[in-house]
């Protein structure tokens, strides 16, 4: 089952020949942000498949927003199923209590994380944790060394070794930093009226457990421009770097290495900001009344796709430009960037709320990911007999 999948957890199980059925991300309307997975909705998804074998849930989203990962489990295990969380961006969690839980130590059977992201580790970093009863060892280290290289990095390794011990002796003394940091930041941008900066009362309802507070999510709608443009205007105009853009947000993440000149620059980049949409720059634009919000994507995401995916992925396809592709059955997955979260899957029917959220954040700026044309305007379909 897959939840806002990333590309290669998807692509590795189309490939495998597993049919996958789709876990609706909670989204909070006001906001336009997606939240995690309702253990409500999970269990009534695992109630109509009973023959599934897991659920792969992301939990952080980008949007720093975690799922209820020990009431996930609770619905899993009672029926057998185990639970597998990618935690790309939370394998720091257990070194610091003021961070979110553990999902290994609240349920999770297996948990994805990539150190290189948030603990330092060289880049492709990355661990996958087994707990439980549920899970064969011995199968699961088969399978994992079937896609692994017989001649791994050396200095990868190494750093996968150094990180994990540097956190457990200084992990509370550096994650506290990190997060008095972002808590600075955030108060010296709360007297910022023209934004809006996503905080805790985001948590008031399924599918938002927790937020991390090394996360700094700013909607910018007030300032009559569009995520994407701030966050180009940021990184060229004051070297900040920005994590998530998308048509209404621009986001940041506080790592080990953020220092209290980052913070700096980053208010005053955000104070500049301000100040230049106020007086009237041409090259930001407004977001369009109409232009498609997460929650048009929802009924565009059914439980079950038209087509098995390995079957759709493998079967023969046309190239077809967006306005002709609705009504059609998509061919490979299709994503926008950052961060890659896939928007259409390989076996899902192609509706018109689809293309128009493709077509909306590709003229906003987006870079739209395909494994075939690279977000030129084209998008692999089914060949119809």
């Amino acid at each position: 089952m897959a939840s806002k999948e990333h590309e290669a957890a998807f692509s590795t199980a189309v490939y495998a020949g597993v049919n996958l059925v789709a876990i609706t991300p909670v989204v909070d309307r006001g906001r336009d942000i997606e939240h995690g997975t309702d253990p409500e909705t999970l269990g009534r998804l695992l109630d109509l498949h009973p023959r599934d074998k897991a659920a792969h849930v992301i939990s952080p989203t980008f949007f720093g927003v975690t799922s209820d990962i020990g009431a996930l489990g609770e619905v899993c295990h009672a029926r057998g199923v185990f639970l597998i969380v990618d935690a790309a961006w939370g394998a720091h969690y257990p070194s610091c209590d003021r961070l979110p839980d553990n999902p290994m130590a609240f349920g999770a059977d297996v948990m994805v994380v990539s150190v290189h992201k948030t603990m330092g580790a060289r880049a492709q970093g990355s661990f996958m944790p087994v707990a439980g009863d549920l899970i064969d060892r011995e199968r699961f280290v088969w399978a994992f060394e079937m896609l692994q290289c017989t001649s791994p990095s050396i200095s990868i390794l190494a750093s996968l070794d150094a990180t994990p011990r540097a956190h457990v002796a200084e992990g509370q003394r550096i994650w506290r930093r990190v997060v008095d940091l972002a808590d600075s930041v955030r108060e010296r941008l709360a007297s910022v009226d023209e934004i809006s900066i996503l905080d805790r009362q985001v948590l008031s309802g399924p599918g938002a457990h927790d937020l991390d507070p090394a996360f700094l999510i700013l909607d910018v709608r007030r300032l009559g421009m569009l995520g994407y443009e701030a966050d180009e205007w940021l990184q060229v105009e004051r070297k900040v770097s920005a994590v998530l853009g998308d048509l209404r947000h621009v986001g940041f993440s506080f790592l080990l290495e953020t220092t209290e000149t980052d913070a700096d620059r980053l208010v005053q980049g955000v104070r500049d900001l301000v100040a230049v949409a106020k007086a009237g720059d041409a090259r930001f634009h407004a977001v369009p009344d109409e232009a498609p919000n997460y929650a048009s994507l929802m009924p565009a995401l059914p439980a079950a796709p038209a087509l098995p995916p390995p079957r759709s992925a493998a079967a023969k396809f046309d190239r077809v430009p967006y306005e002709q592709a609705v009504g059609r059955i998509a061919g490979r997955s299709v994503a926008v960037v950052p961060p890659a979260i896939p928007r259409l899957l390989p076996g899902q029917m192609i509706t018109a709320a689809s293309v128009a959220f493709l077509r909306a954040n590709l003229d906003a700026g987006a870079f739209i990911l395909d494994s075939d044309e690279h977000g030129d305007g084209l998008i692999r379909v089914v060949r119809e007999n």
